[in-house]
């Protein structure tokens, strides 16, 4: 099936040239393919291209060609163009009948690569910063500055902003390059703006007056900007300027004072702190005195305290039973710990200013009850409970665990709690002869040290949340965590973080360090192959890196430990970045080291990074002196290659020298020679030189021929790309290969043929000879009636060997010169005459024909009776075609006979005397006949027959 002539149309869309066409078709009505595509987020690289088949007509296959190496078979797939340029994409119906294919060229445009730098990150307020744009071809760029302020659009690579506000600000930048493509790139957290922080502290800040109180300020400041100076406002009306952080004063009036400080940094950083009542002065109270009710009392029995004081706002108590207590109550009471004779003292004070009162004995009698207790080493919930009560004789004891458990009675005990919590033990002991009883509380743990990270892995170098489970922090002296990468921590924090930095499946230990070991044994917590950290090994080779030669990455890393990869991003040092797993091939001028960083993500979202230096070096310089040459067969050529490395020539055949950068070559078919130069960094470089060579000419030519005269014969050469021919006369051309020749007489002609002008050509000859025709007469024309015989008598020179009339038919001797021939129609006979040589000439003779009533003959009478004579009247005659109308009257003008288109000499179209079956009586009859002859023309007829009975 032909293919159509293809057609082509072209459209126009924004910043891309699009050119579409229907490269063939089956042609059959209904079938031809045909597409539509999205692009999102536009024709900007990296996009996604969405295809929508549009073709008519039943497919039975699909076969898409991207543009990018990418090959689809769905009806309409989608595919992702990491990289600007234009991309040919055609898509292949397969019909039952036939194939019909579109193609589109999509020109994806290059997206801008955004990058910027703020000249400063990190200041306190005010601070304007100066932020430059770096992207290359950016046109219009809006910055974001992340502090709630209006963007600012600008066709400047530079702006600045003041942040007025401290704080951690997001800066986004959004450029729009010369195709219209816009890119985003937002850097977190950029800019830090901050005040100093300064935390006020201190020794002696309160007491009697005079106070001299020391005070220290701990500053924390921006970009490690030193403090060039301390303000002090000590709340008594005084102020200090300092360039150390500490000072002391003197306070020599009673009150609460506040003191603010004011920091300045050398960069001109300032802030304010105000410590409220931090330094606290006065003087004695007095009258200080106070009561105990009642004087004597069982152990554990409440006794009121009863402070009385002059202007004291505090009252600090020592009990004497290895108790205290301090606060702003005078009236109090206290059970005692112990028994026997006690003193209580006292003393009220003003601002941190005491003075002390009389001590004041107690009674305390009966039991005292007390008791300690120790976790078991080899079961965590298995407790011994020590009695350190002090008694007299006639005692009873008993334990309340607190786990609801039944009471124990006797004097020390042990127990094993069946689950984990805080219970609280108590001990009673009663007098059995007396009323004092004394009870002692005490919380007891029961737990099963433990700690998780909630994850069994993560990304390497994530950080990672240790939580201590299940310990009372309380009972805790510290924390030592001993890591699968042999790194230590000793900590009295419950949560930590910790970092791996290499991939692995570690072992994590905690070991729990209790403040009273005696009550509660260390713990060791160990968890074998507690966490695996995840992260790709990113790695990528290198190909040979000459200077303006393409450059390939082959990514080598690996998944670890065996989730696959998902996302390539590539640094190429030169502006260029790619996120495919195959990166472009860019090239790299001038020679030098260039950084290449390759980023890598698994499913995991895993990261890992591995930069390279690429080294490249310079390309040896390599230029022709001619690019095409054309030689003669047998002749050579020299080339030319001017270089500052190493020339090597290909292929080495036909060649003075291979390692020359002068050669001379003498190939004998089209050659194409490829000079490759080198250095010493191995740095190749090619170019090409093609040598025509003019094959020597191998002329042929047709043989020698006869001809007669008047005649033509075609002359044949070959073997050469042009001809001469000479003479030309009675040749249709002289400079093509098979010229036609006619001639006159005997000629010799001499062709020429060439295949470069610039070459030796060749030359052949051809003869032809020239016969004489013979003579030859057909005779005068001749008129005759239709159907005559007539005699063609043909006459001609005497070399005349044969004859030959035609047309043959009808003619008694088609090769004798004279013969007779019957004619029926208008016409020529043509005679032709040949001679010894088979020369040939002809005569035409033209025969005209006269149709009149003289080629019929009609009877005068007939005698229908039956005895087979004349029985019958019908129309004779030649040269008739056929007769027209056939009518026969009676004397009274009744028509007794008709017949119509009835060939002549029919005797059954004839009369035989009736009408109507009935004889008719004899008489004379008129008839009338139309007759047409063999050449066309008609004539009528009209005359009488008689009917004889």
């Amino acid at each position: 099936m032909k293919s159509p002539a293809p057609t082509f149309l072209t459209a126009f869309l924004p910043f891309a040239l699009l050119f579409t066409g229907l490269l063939y078709s089956n042609k059959v009505s209904g079938q031809q393919a045909n597409f539509t595509y999205t692009a999102s987020p536009g024709l900007c690289a990296p996009t996604t291209l969405t295809f929508t088949n549009t073709s008519t007509g039943y497919a039975l296959a699909y076969d898409w060609d991207l543009g990018d190496g990418s090959t689809s078979h769905v009806a309409s797939p989608q595919n992702i163009y990491a990289q600007p340029g234009t991309y040919r994409v055609s898509l292949t119906v397969h019909y039952a009948n036939g194939n019909s294919q579109y193609y589109k060229d999509i020109t994806i445009q290059p997206s801008p690569i955004v990058d910027f730098s703020v000249n400063t990150a990190t200041s306190c307020k005010p601070f304007t910063a100066t932020f430059t744009d770096h992207t290359i071809d950016g046109f219009v760029r809006t910055w974001d500055f992340g502090d709630g302020t209006a963007p600012l659009t600008t066709n400047s690579t530079t702006a600045t902003h003041a942040y007025t506000k401290a704080g951690q600000f997001n800066v986004t930048l959004s450029v729009t390059n010369s195709a219209a493509c816009t890119q985003t790139l937002t850097k977190p957290a950029l800019i830090n703006i901050a005040v100093p922080v300064i935390n006020i502290s201190g020794t002696g800040l309160s007491g009697c007056t005079p106070l001299n109180a020391a005070l220290a300020a701990n500053v924390t400041t921006i970009n490690n900007d030193p403090v060039a100076q301390y303000t002090w406002a000590f709340g008594d009306g005084t102020t200090q300027t300092t360039t150390t952080n500490n000072t002391a004063h003197n306070y020599t009036g009673v009150g609460a004072y506040n003191v603010t400080v004011t920091a300045t940094t050398q960069q001109g950083c300032s802030a304010s702190v105000t410590a409220g009542s931090l330094v606290r002065t006065g003087t004695p109270p007095a009258n200080v005195s106070f009561t105990a009710t009642p004087g004597t009392a069982c152990a554990g029995s409440p006794i009121r305290l009863l402070a009385t004081a002059t202007n004291a706002d505090s009252y600090s108590w020592d009990f004497g039973d290895g108790t205290t207590q301090e606060g702003p109550q005078n009236d109090i009471t206290h059970g005692f710990k112990a028994n026997g004779t006690i003193q209580v003292q006292m003393k009220a004070g003003r601002n941190g200013c005491y003075a002390g009162s009389v001590p004041v004995t107690v009674q305390i009698t009966g039991p005292a009850a007390k008791f300690t207790f120790a976790r078991s080493c080899t079961n965590r919930k298995a407790f011994t409970f020590t009695n350190t009560s002090s008694t007299t004789a006639g005692v009873t004891y008993e334990w309340d665990f607190g786990d609801g458990s039944a009471l124990e009675y006797t004097r020390d005990a042990t127990h094993v709690y069946t689950q984990n919590g805080d219970y609280t033990v108590r001990l009673t002991v009663r007098e059995t002869a007396g009323t004092c009883t004394s009870s002692d509380f005490q919380t007891v743990s029961c737990f099963q040290a433990d700690f998780s990270t909630g994850i069994s892995s993560i990304c390497r170098g994530s950080r990672i949340g240790y939580g201590v489970l299940h310990v009372p922090s309380q009972q805790v002296h510290h924390y030592t965590w001993r890591f699968g990468d042999n790194t230590r921590l000793d900590t009295t924090a419950v949560d930590i973080y910790k970092t791996y930095e290499q991939t692995g499946t570690y072992t994590d230990t905690l070991i729990i360090f209790y403040k009273d070991p005696a009550v509660y044994c260390n713990d060791t917590v160990v968890k074998p192959q507690h966490i695996t950290i995840i992260a790709p090994q990113a790695d990528f080779i290198i190909g040979k890196a000459c200077v303006g030669q393409p450059v390939t990455f082959t990514d080598a890393s690996q998944p670890w430990p065996n989730i696959p990869l998902t996302n390539w991003r590539w640094s190429l040092g030169n502006g260029m970045t790619a996120s495919t797993k195959v990166p472009p091939t860019p090239t790299y001028s001038p020679a030098g080291t260039v950084a290449i960083t390759l980023v890598i993500t698994d499913a995991r979202n895993c990261v890992d990074s591995f930069t390279q230096q690429l080294t490249v070096d310079p390309t040896p310089t390599l230029s022709m002196a001619s690019r095409q040459y054309k030689i003669c067969e047998g002749n050579s050529v020299t080339l030319n290659a001017q270089s500052n490395g190493t020339v090597l020539w290909s292929p080495n055949d036909h060649l003075s020298c291979v390692g020359c950068a002068s050669t001379i070559a003498d190939p004998v078919t089209d050659t194409k020679y490829f000079a490759t130069a080198s250095n010493a960094f191995a740095c190749f470089v090619t170019d090409s030189v093609a040598v025509k060579v003019v094959p020597q000419v191998q002329l042929t030519v047709s043989s020698d021929t006869v001809l007669c005269k008047g005649a033509a014969a075609q002359l044949k050469a070959s073997g050469a790309a042009t001809y001469s021919w000479a003479p030309a006369t009675g040749l249709t051309s002289a400079h093509v290969a098979n010229p036609i020749s006619t001639p006159e007489q005997d000629v010799t002609y001499t062709v020429t043929g060439t295949n470069d002008a610039a070459c030796p050509g060749q030359t052949q000859q051809v003869s032809i000879q020239v016969k004489p025709l013979p003579t030859v007469n057909a005779g005068p024309d001749q008129t005759v009636t239709v159907g005559t015989r007539i005699t063609l008598a043909a006459t001609g020179s005497a070399d005349v060997v044969s004859w030959q009339w035609t047309p043959a038919e009808n003619i008694d001797c088609a090769i004798c010169p004279t013969t007779l021939a019957d004619v029926h129609k208008p016409g020529s006979y043509s005679v032709k005459g040949t001679n010894a040589d088979g020369c040939s000439n002809s005569d035409l003779v033209d025969i005209h024909l006269v149709c009149d009533q003289n080629v019929v003959y009609i009877p005068s009478a007939f005698s229908p009776n039956g005895d087979g004579e004349n029985d019958i009247f019908y129309p004779r005659g030649k040269g008739i075609n056929f007769i027209k109308s056939f009518r026969i009257f009676n004397r009274w003008g009744q028509e007794v006979f008709k017949r119509e288109n009835i060939a002549i000499d029919d005797i059954s179209s004839g009369w035989n005397g009736t009408y109507k079956n009935q004889p008719q009586a004899a008489d004379v009859y008129i008839y009338f006949i139309e007759a047409r002859c063999d050449n066309n023309e008609s004539f009528s007829l009209k005359g009488n027959v008689t009917l004889l009975r």
